[in-house]
């Protein structure tokens, strides 16, 4: 089976493949945010993993190698070193730039971030960042933020675990924090209806989060224009929403009984 080599071109890259010709394997790193990525048993899984399964990799005529989802400070240093070629979702930004990690050039996903916390705090909307002076705000090392939460007002506890969204909501219940971020509504939202935790979304007043597919330094350029033609058609007609769709009304699975 061919697989793909940082540096060297993939055999397939940007042919048609023939009955005969084995799809190119292409090692995906992953972090946690659901109902996007969620470990699983086996694997990643979730909306994000079943589209690119089912929607990219046949496009692209490659197959996926998904490893286990890591916290986003080691998927950084996965994708620079090479370790992994691909993740299909993060934020561009300066220092990832500067680290020669390679960005596709199209956005199909885009988050607006939030905050979450219980139901009786005093905040309602948010409209600067005076409204969160003296907080303590939960997230995940080495996560992006928008500038508007970078004020020196505001108290980042940022967490190492791959599953911060679990963590970071028990922190919240237990009022080790006053409020958790995510990037988008949906994760809170998903975790609360799977637990019964009751939260309070609030909206922030900022930019959404544009995020791109992203590769290694040495990733060919073919591969990245491979990439980008299949994600042209994969994200057409609102595909993609249409998986966020199903993972969000799946029933939860029952708990394990001793």
């Amino acid at each position: 089976m061919t697989a793909c080599v940082l540096g060297m071109p993939c055999a397939a890259a940007g042919a048609a493949l023939t009955p005969a010709t084995a799809p190119d394997i292409i090692s995906v790193g992953v972090f946690t945010v659901a109902p996007y990525v969620m470990a699983g048993p086996d694997g990643p899984e979730g909306a994000l993993i079943e589209f690119f399964d089912r929607e990219i990799a046949p496009r692209m005529g490659v197959r996926f190698r998904w490893e286990r989802p890591t916290t986003v400070a080691r998927l950084e240093q996965s994708l620079i070193s090479g370790r992994v070629m691909f993740t299909p979702i993060m934020l561009r930004t300066s220092k990832r730039d500067k680290a020669r990690i390679r960005f596709a050039g199209e956005v199909y996903i885009r988050f607006h971030p939030c905050l979450a916390v219980l139901p009786g705090h005093r905040l309602d909307q948010i409209a600067s960042p005076a409204d969160l002076a003296g907080m303590t705000v939960g997230w995940v090392q080495a996560g992006a933020l928008p500038s508007f939460m970078l004020d020196k007002r505001i108290k980042l506890d940022r967490i190492g675990s791959v599953d911060w969204t679990p963590a970071n909501l028990e922190k919240l219940r237990l009022g080790r924090i006053e409020a958790a971020y995510f990037s988008n509504h949906y994760t809170p939202q998903y975790f609360a209806a799977r637990t019964g935790m009751k939260l309070k979304i609030l909206t922030l007043p900022t930019r959404g989060l544009s995020l791109q597919g992203a590769f290694a330094p040495g990733t060919p350029t073919a591969l990245l224009e491979r990439f980008q033609r299949a994600a042209d058609q994969a994200f057409a007609h609102e595909r993609f929403n249409a998986y966020v769709d199903r993972a969000l009304a799946a029933e939860p699975e029952p708990a394990a009984t001793p």
